[in-house]
């Protein structure tokens, strides 16, 4: 099965090596993208292991889990990563459909590297409706 991240290989070959725990996400992109698919795949203790823990009480759990639940994951867009030290900033652009109506989730993920481990610390986000 292929990653839902976009990244064209296998789930067990990209993503999914982080989501079991076997790897950390090298860079704050490919955190970023595991992120996305751990949505789609709604694996909310993924999500909530990879949030910084200075920002993780800001995170509303249940309403992402409702949300990941109700949403088709279509596609994910990188638009723009960077990486300086222990910052990183990714903006992207992720596809999804709820009821039968396509939205476009469009956010600047800011992350930062504490031990040499990647976590989201927060995101500005834009939604927009598909045309």
């Amino acid at each position: 099965m292929k990653c839902p991240c976009g990244s064209e290989k296998n789930y067990s070959e990209c993503c999914g090596v982080y989501h079991s725990g076997k790897a950390l996400a090298p860079t704050a992109e490919a955190l970023m993208r595991s992120r996305y698919s751990a949505f789609a795949k709604n694996q909310m203790e993924y999500l909530q292991d990879t949030t910084d823990p200075q920002t993780l009480d800001q995170i509303d759990e249940e309403a992402n889990r409702e949300w990941a639940e109700r949403a088709k994951f279509l596609k994910l867009e990188i638009i723009h990563a960077e990486e300086k030290d222990t910052k990183g900033t990714v903006e992207f652009k992720a596809y999804y459909n709820v009821d039968d109506e396509d939205f476009i989730h469009h956010e600047v993920s800011l992350f930062r590297k504490q031990a040499g481990e990647w976590f989201f610390k927060s995101g500005k986000i834009k939604e927009e409706k598909s045309k």
